[in-house]
């Protein structure tokens, strides 16, 4: 593959997709400067990722320590990358986490967006720029599935900062003439998660509980459904966005959904668990089959103030545009996660 682009900056290069689309580009000879926070080492623990994927060391990839909300340090390092094309990723990434820390992670997610857009469109307004949009931006949606048209309501500080993210991509466009594109993104899950995901929870769980380290593990709602997609289909397709002379917003999804309670069992069942379900509401507990061993417990703590019942996606637009097709559905996924978890944990290498 060919790329109209040569040098890319990647903020939040450590995270999942971060690191993925760090390795991605390097391997098409694409040239990546990859921000991380400043209190984070380059190369340190936080870098794992990027040392599993094989890049850390790669002789095109370079570090740079920003904080996007600091305008001038923004400004700074766009003007010295002078890059062509530009994937904005660092922020918060917990829906969870949001809760907890509502203005800051609408001060990290929101503003800082607008403050990359504001170097950029000062020190390199032909860059095409991608947002990491994400699907929390149409809170609870009342007809399904999403699309780049479905009004935008935001229900979580998470889906809030994301939208005023959103929006600062689109009022930077036509103010101003930047090319900007939303990628937004629905779950999209890999061996690379973070464990504060209920998906990667999941596969470290079971892969811990079939070997025996761990009896169970506690979850929050499991009736919620979500659209989940493997990362590395979605990173490619926000790479064909900035590889295109227009911009524009694209739904990145696989059109079917899939509850928590099916992610657990095919995580589990790639651990070569089976999971029988038991009781209702709070009291519902997850049971190895061919046993009396409870292995998913229910937490109240765990459920979210507010939560969409249904996040589901149709990315017709990008399967058109971009030639996005997703390649693994839920099972295929969690089986990867949950083979990577085990080679982890039994200390071999992916």
């Amino acid at each position: 593959m060919t790329l109209p682009f040569r040098r890319a900056l990647v903020t939040g290069i450590s995270g999942q997709d971060g690191a993925l689309l760090g390795a991605q580009l390097l391997r098409v000879g694409v040239a990546v400067v990859g921000t991380h926070r400043p209190a984070t080492a380059a190369n340190g623990p936080a870098f794992w990722r990027l040392r599993e994927l094989g890049i850390a060391g790669h002789a095109s990839l370079e570090f740079r320590a920003l904080d996007p909300l600091d305008a001038r340090a923004c400004r700074d390092l766009v003007e010295a990358v002078s890059p062509d094309a530009i994937f904005h990723l660092a922020g918060q990434s917990s829906v969870a986490a949001s809760f907890r820390d509502p203005v800051g992670c609408v001060t990290a997610n929101g503003l800082g967006a607008v403050q990359v857009l504001e170097a950029v469109r000062a020190a390199a307004p032909q860059a095409h720029v991608v947002l990491a949009s994400s699907a929390e931006i149409f809170g609870m949606p009342e007809h399904a599935p999403q699309n780049e048209s479905t009004p935008l309501a935001a229900i979580s500080p998470y889906g809030l900062s994301k939208l005023l993210a959103h929006g600062a991509a689109a009022s930077w466009r036509a103010a101003f003439g930047l090319r900007v594109s939303s990628a937004i993104l629905f779950n999209h899950e890999s061996e690379w998660r973070d464990v504060s995901f209920v998906t990667r929870k999941l596969s470290l769980g079971a892969a811990r509980i079939a070997l025996g380290r761990e009896d169970s593990i506690t979850l929050g709602n499991l009736d919620a459904r979500r659209d989940f997609g493997y990362a590395p289909d979605y990173v490619a397709a926000m790479i064909a966005m900035a590889a295109r002379e227009q911009d524009g917003d694209y739904v990145l999804a696989t059109g079917t959904a899939s509850s928590i309670r099916d992610f657990a069992c095919a995580a589990f069942a790639a651990a070569g668990i089976t999971l029988d379900w038991f009781g209702d509401g709070f009291d519902e507990v997850g049971v190895e089959r061919g046993s009396d061993r409870v292995r998913v417990r229910i937490d109240p703590a765990l459920f979210r103030p507010s939560d969409a019942p249904l996040l589901v996606g149709d990315a017709s637009r990008a399967r058109r545009e971009l030639g996005f097709a997703p390649s693994l559905d839920v099972a295929g996924i969690a089986r990867r996660m949950v083979e990577a978890d085990l080679a982890r944990e039994r200390g071999s290498t992916l």
